[in-house]
């Protein structure tokens, strides 16, 4: 197994009890990595915790807040400060899914989604960032769907704004040795998220679920199958790692090859 250098470290993985959240929690817990997994929902928390500390035999808490509520935000990071001393490594993955066209979508809606995503994202990095500055290290990474490269909906500009914020903050806070990274999963993926895309295209173009499957399952050249949870989730250890030090304000894309785009 690779040693990343980081056993012993605190970990927080926001949106951490199912999908890529979990792989990246399970992943990190693999190298000996304190995890701190966060969503609203204790018992699904829980229920994830536990399994993913027999899995890894690592220590994973959970702790639930929304990533909405500031001071939710706050309590969590304190009660993780509290148990483990500090804070070492952030893995935002909270989101929603509104589902909708640009224009479909209300104001409401695209502040809704902003409001998890984008501020949520920021609400965590403000307020570990002290602890990782104090430190002298630490590593935040970004998950940000590929969404961010294409138009459409409140999730591009939401994905755009993540990977922007990313670049800024990981230059303001590059001489502190903290990296600040962000992944783009993309491509049909095994995330819960996959199904509920799914019903909402076949809904919207008038065509079956099972039609809306077989046009997904197509568009997966060159590589022949489709991006796993894990396949994020080994991008996020290593950026989380010793060995990635010299990156930092970088997007890594993982999908099965699918983006064509050139991005300089």
């Amino acid at each position: 197994m690779i040693d990343y250098g980081i056993s012993g470290k605190t970990a927080i993985v926001t949106g951490g009890s199912v999908g890529i959240g979990r792989a990246c929690a399970t992943a990190l817990a693999g190298q000996g990595v304190n995890v701190v997994i966060v969503a609203r929902r204790l018992d699904r928390l829980e229920q994830a915790a536990k399994e993913i500390s027999e899995a890894t035999g690592g220590k994973v808490v959970a702790v639930a807040a929304d990533m909405t509520q500031t001071d939710q935000v706050k309590a969590m990071v304190a009660t993780v400060v509290q148990q483990f001393g500090g804070v070492d490594i952030l893995v935002n993955n909270a989101a929603s899914f509104p589902y909708g066209s640009s224009t479909e979508l209300t104001v409401d809606d695209w502040i809704a989604h902003f409001n998890v995503k984008a501020f949520g994202y920021l609400r965590a990095m403000f307020e570990v960032l002290p602890h990782m500055k104090k430190a002298g290290w630490g590593r935040i990474i970004n998950v940000a769907g590929q969404a961010a490269r294409a138009g459409g909906g409140s999730a591009g500009a939401n994905n755009a704004a993540i990977i922007n914020m990313t670049k800024g903050i990981a230059l303001d806070v590059a001489t502190d040795k903290i990296t600040v990274n962000a992944v783009h999963p993309g491509g049909p993926s095994d995330t819960d998220r996959e199904p509920m895309r799914l019903e909402y295209e076949a809904k919207s173009r008038g065509i079956t679920l099972e039609q809306a499957i077989a046009e997904a399952e197509a568009k997966i050249p060159p590589i022949g199958r489709r991006v796993v949870s894990s396949d994020a989730a080994h991008i996020v250890l290593f950026l989380a790692s010793a060995q990635a030090s010299a990156i930092t304000g970088e997007t890594m894309a993982v999908d099965p090859g699918q983006d064509r785009t050139v991005i300089y």
